[in-house]
């Protein structure tokens, strides 16, 4: 779909059927771009490392993934930003079920935090002592499915209960829910895997991947692959996302 995106990370989908993502460059470097119809614009820059990518409505949620990196809220219209928090290398990112965010902190001491929109409420830790989290979604019941890199597993953290959803991975990633309820990982490496997790099975989607990072899933059953190690966005049909 895309080719020559250097440090192509985080992809959400819009309604009109843009692709929004983040490329995570340092120093000042990384950009959020906008892709359709095979124009790719550039929608907001100076960040560092822009990694975890949100969207909802006409906001636009940036984390930085540094040492004190930034969550950002972006409004599409009016281009203006604003700071939420600032953090220990945030990564994932989500909204909970009553509006506030859930990032995660890729830090061998990394945690879940849950961040206020209004930007003056201090982040409250929800979840400490993982071994890095990365990529994560948020259940309309709360349920916050993540991957902890350093451990090979995905793990679901719900009213202080967290479990075990798959384990013996190859530095899992990012992960999504797809429009059928399946959910979807990929692995970090460089023979890296796009996997599908359905109704507790386990099957490989596409193998041989050059470090893949974020998915994203369109209204027509399309599924879009940030492959970062080849510096591009993979564009792919498949009847099991619809």
């Amino acid at each position: 779909m895309a080719r020559n995106l250097p440090g192509i990370d985080n992809l959400v989908s819009a309604p009109d059927g843009a692709l929004y993502a983040t490329q995570e460059l340092p120093n000042g470097a990384g950009k959020v771009i906008r892709l359709q119809q095979g124009e790719v614009s550039i929608v907001a820059l100076g960040f560092s490392r822009s990694d975890g990518l949100l969207l909802r409505g006409k906001q636009l949620f940036i984390t930085e993934e540094i040492p004190e990196g930034r969550v950002l809220e972006f409004d599409l219209t009016s281009k203006k930003q604003r700071v939420l928090a600032t953090l220990h290398s945030p990564e994932g990112i989500d909204m909970l079920p009553d509006g506030a965010l859930v990032v995660s902190e890729d830090n061998i001491n990394g945690r879940l935090l849950r961040v206020p929109r209004d930007g003056k409420r201090a982040p409250e830790v929800i979840l400490g002592g993982l071994n890095r989290p990365e990529g994560l979604v948020a259940k309309p019941d709360g349920t916050v499915i993540f991957a902890e890199t350093a451990t090979g597993r995905v793990l679901s953290f719900r009213n202080g209960e967290v479990n075990v959803v798959v384990d013996d991975l190859d530095e899992p990633d990012q992960v999504e829910i797809a429009p059928d309820g399946s959910l979807w990982i990929t692995e970090d490496v460089d023979d890296g895997r796009l996997l599908r997790l359905n109704n507790g099975a386990l099957e490989t989607v596409l193998s041989g991947l050059r470090s893949p990072q974020g998915m994203a899933f369109g209204a027509d059953g399309s599924i879009w692959l940030a492959e970062r190690g080849r510096q591009r966005i993979l564009a792919i049909q498949s009847s099991n996302s619809r």
